[in-house]
């Protein structure tokens, strides 16, 4: 298996040795930046290379998480009790022992645990764990200050530029490296990332599309069939495009096999949706619905499901089930994600008091969430669920007279009409 192994040089090497030493079936892959800043630039390199991605620690891993997409599994290996320990031993083999230090990466937890476990005494101890919002040379300015200062007496940084800064200026640095233990972890824990995505990718994949209509102004019946033959065409080129399989039946459904890793990749996203976009432009609508399973019956019911949310869908759309779960239109501004079926007592309940399926209700619950508000008017409410103003008058009554909604003012529109009711949802 082939892993990268992203981070300075002398970390890097480190883990090489180790992976070596004790994980024959692994090839490790090394993209060194010494500075966790630039972490990001071997990223794609790395992922077009490797199957997942070992950071040497978490800055470089939040660094390249910041500017760049991380598209494999990847781990960071912590620095903990043992590392620590480590570099106070040596420090006592140097002399040093007044306690007076500046640490940085390690957390509060880690030093507590030492202290308490280790009767590990430290006269005044600046602790400095990471924080995405700092970078290096924040981490460096704030050692060297408190040297100068007189504060401590010694530094011990787990970032490796910083370790070479302090080293060139003649400071007392030691450096927080990671331990054989530490290092196997993380690659086990990593391993067992990419398996279990690797099998996950495996799942089947079930796909409906059903047109659902051709052109709204068409001269014939052959106007209708040429267009459908040239959408057929198109279709083709996306199965071959995500490696499927395509079956049709009749000339309005059409149903494609494929593999999980592929459908859920932002790949086929993208290539469908342009699909889509190719089909409005030309009056040729059709919906479809993604069903994701471990056997092929499931898939291919949970792809009815997902297709039937499509089917109401005005121009068309696209919806993902798997499992319990539902969620669309994808790639659309109102896409959410809420639940096929709930068990909670409580959530059940409240959906058969109010008057709505469960699913409904955690549809509504999954809009709140994403939209951070839960005041609404029969035209927001209308808007962002894809129904009538009518039937979102209809939900917002409901809710009001059950008693988990209340008045939260009216809102009066320029235009002609009467005002409209903002309503609070209490869920």
């Amino acid at each position: 298996m082939k892993i990268g192994c992203i981070g300075p040089s002398d970390s890097v090497e480190l883990i090489k040795e180790v992976v070596g030493r004790c994980c024959p079936e692994i090839t490790l892959l090394t993209y060194v930046r010494e500075r966790i800043a630039d972490s990001w630039e071997v990223l794609e390199e790395c992922q077009r290379e490797t199957k997942g991605i070992l950071f040497t620690g978490i800055g470089v891993q939040e660094a390249a998480k910041a500017r760049g997409d991380v598209t494999r599994p990847y781990r960071h290996i912590p620095r903990g009790g043992y590392s620590l320990l480590r570099v106070l031993s040596e420090m006592l083999r140097r002399g040093i022992k007044s306690g007076k230090v500046s640490i940085d990466v390690v957390s509060d937890d880690i030093l507590t645990e030492v202290v308490k476990e280790f009767g590990v005494e430290f006269e005044n101890i600046h602790s400095m764990p990471f924080a995405i919002h700092h970078g290096e040379q924040d981490y460096l300015d704030r050692h060297i200050e408190l040297y100068e200062n007189g504060q401590t007496d010694a530094i011990v940084t787990g970032f490796g530029y910083i370790y070479k800064e302090l080293k060139e200026k003649g400071l007392p640095v030691f450096r927080l490296y990671a331990s054989t233990l530490q290092i196997r972890d993380s690659l086990e824990k990593l391993v067992d990332k990419i398996n279990s995505r690797n099998l996950r990718s495996a799942g089947i994949a079930i796909q409906l599309v059903k047109l659902k209509s051709i052109t709204r102004n068409s001269i014939n019946q052959y106007d209708d069939m040429k267009n459908g033959g040239i959408f057929y065409l198109e279709l083709l080129e996306y199965v071959r495009a995500i490696q499927g399989s395509l079956f049709n039946f009749g000339t309005e459904e059409y149903v494609i096999f494929s593999t999980r890793g592929i459908i859920e990749s932002p790949l086929h996203r993208d290539h469908f949706r342009r699909l889509l976009a190719w089909g409005r432009d030309r009056n040729i609508i059709f919906s479809s619905g993604i069903g994701i399973g471990s056997t092929a019956f499931e898939a291919e019911k949970s792809a009815r499901k997902a297709l039937d949310n499509a089917i109401k869908l005005p121009k068309g759309g696209f919806y993902i089930v798997e499992g319990q779960h539902i969620r669309g239109p994808i790639g659309e501004q109102d896409e959410l994600k809420y639940k096929t079926h709930i068990v909670d007592s409580k959530f059940l309940k409240m959906s058969s008091e109010i008057g709505i399926s469960p699913s409904y209700l955690d549809k509504i619950k999954a809009l709140m969430t994403k939209s951070h508000k839960d005041t609404f008017d029969s035209t927001d409410l209308a808007a962002c669920l894809g129904i009538g103003e009518r039937s979102a008058r209809r939900v917002l009554k409901k809710f009001l007279d059950s008693g988990y909604a209340e008045l939260n003012g009216t809102e009066v529109s320029a235009q002609v009409g009467r005002p409209k009711k903002m309503v609070r949802i209490l869920i």
